[in-house]
């Protein structure tokens, strides 16, 4: 039988929480560690315990590198034996985009079947295969499968994006570092886990200038170094969704192991609306009596509000006064959960990737369904302020990308439990 997230509304979170590793950060860092060839280990710190990590492991370790994981401490070291990606591992997480990088620069050759992971739109590989293309590489998609080869060593190459996409501007900057001679990317992508795969590459012993800005350098190397040991950053959405949670209940949390620049567009939008958030050294005090004026928001590529916010922006706009509108320029497809959360009662009407929410509208338990991480943890936030018991199915969705979301809301002192 499915678990069930149970969640009993009423109660406003209080207390003080400490933020997880970042599941997008530590996917990138993973991936660039196994670039080492000097035969030594690298160790990253701060990974969070969740599925998607634990089958990127896996897939390392089919691989013919050695991992070890525990307690949030992750080692890498050894080498690849071969170049083939399992099909079954690759179609479960959206991570295992980043082996077409990584082999094609170290083993030059790949064969990985199409990456998984949510289903929240589409989301194309078109700016990964053009890229790697740029550096050399020859990529064909044969039967669902990505086939790619070097003949020589990748090569670096000015390449503009499209479109300024995360997994795209890793994949690319992985590839570019053992890549000959210099890369230049430019239209890349801004977010804060760009800048923390830099400063591991830079620890490598990489050449990176430029990360957090919309163009990259980078002069690869032949021989990239161990031995060092790097912290994954802070997961700034699991820090957004407790901040959310928190305002919508009219609770205090002070919110540890965060930067708040990490998380600037939801702070202005939650000063803005009901919610009053203070900035601390490594960390945010979140605090608001639950009233919520109505947003305009749009879901942009950093510094914007996250897309991966979306879905926790809507509930709180059900708690508003009056209209919300919200906008997702990222993925055209994520609203899968709107109509979970009218079934709990709230009014939205959707056009494309617009979204009216019509505020004060008593929200009112039920069974539901969410179909990726943040419509899960979503459907938990409108579970807290819900009258009644809300049922939830989606914990493995939930696992995800949040090891311990549910222990966070009871220590904060929801009614939230899974079984």
């Amino acid at each position: 039988m499915n678990e069930i997230i149970t969640v009993r509304g009423g109660k406003a979170l209080r207390g003080r929480i400490s933020i997880n590793g970042s599941k997008n950060s530590a996917l990138a860092c993973i991936s660039a560690a196994c670039l080492v060839n000097d035969h030594s280990t690298i160790e990253l710190k701060n990974v969070p315990n969740i599925s998607d990590i634990n089958i990127m492991c896996d897939i390392i370790r089919d691989l013919g590198k050695t991992v070890e994981f525990e307690n949030g401490c992750l080692k890498i070291s050894g080498e690849f034996t071969n170049c083939e990606v399992s099909t079954t591992l690759a179609g479960k997480i959206r991570g295992s985009m980043y082996f077409l990088g990584i082999l094609l620069a170290t083993m030059g050759e790949v064969h990985c079947g199409f990456p998984g992971g949510d289903q929240i739109g589409d989301r194309p590989i078109d700016i990964h295969l053009f890229g790697l293309k740029k550096l050399g590489a020859e990529c064909n998609i044969i039967n669902g499968v990505v086939e790619g080869k070097v003949t020589d060593r990748l090569e670096g190459n000015k390449i503009y994006l499209k479109y300024p996409s995360v997994g795209a501007t890793c994949n690319l900057m992985i590839a570019a570092s053992r890549a000959y001679g210099k890369t230049v990317i430019d239209n890349c992508a801004k977010e804060p886990e760009i800048v923390d795969l830099s400063n591991l590459l830079i620890e490598m012993g990489v050449k990176v200038i430029g990360a957090g800005t919309d163009r990259i350098t980078i002069t690869g190397q032949e021989v990239i170094h161990g031995d060092i040991c790097h912290e994954i950053i802070s997961d700034r959405i699991e820090a957004g969704v407790l901040a959310v949670a928190t305002t919508i209940t009219g609770g205090e949390v002070l919110i540890d192991n965060t930067l708040p620049y990490h998380n600037y567009p939801l702070i202005s939008l939650l000063n803005e609306h009901g919610g009053y958030v203070e900035e601390m050294d490594n960390g945010i005090l979140v605090r608001s009596e639950g009233i919520i004026s109505p947003v305009e928001v749009e879901m942009m590529p950093f510094p914007g509000v996250a897309t991966d916010l979306q879905a926790a922006v809507t509930v709180m706009a059900t708690r508003s006064t009056g209209i919300s509108t919200i906008v997702d320029h990222v993925f055209q497809d994520r609203f899968q959960y709107v109509d979970e959360l009218r079934n709990m009662g709230a009014e939205i009407e959707r056009r494309g990737n617009t979204l009216k929410v019509y505020g004060g509208k008593p929200l009112t338990g039920t069974m539901v369904f969410g179909n990726d991480i943040r419509a899960v943890s979503a459907l938990i936030c409108a579970g807290l302020v819900a009258d009644g018991t809300t049922l939830i199915e989606g914990v493995t969705h939930l696992r995800r990308g949040y090891p311990d979301l549910d222990t966070k809301f009871r220590q904060l002192g929801a009614d939230v439990t899974i079984g």
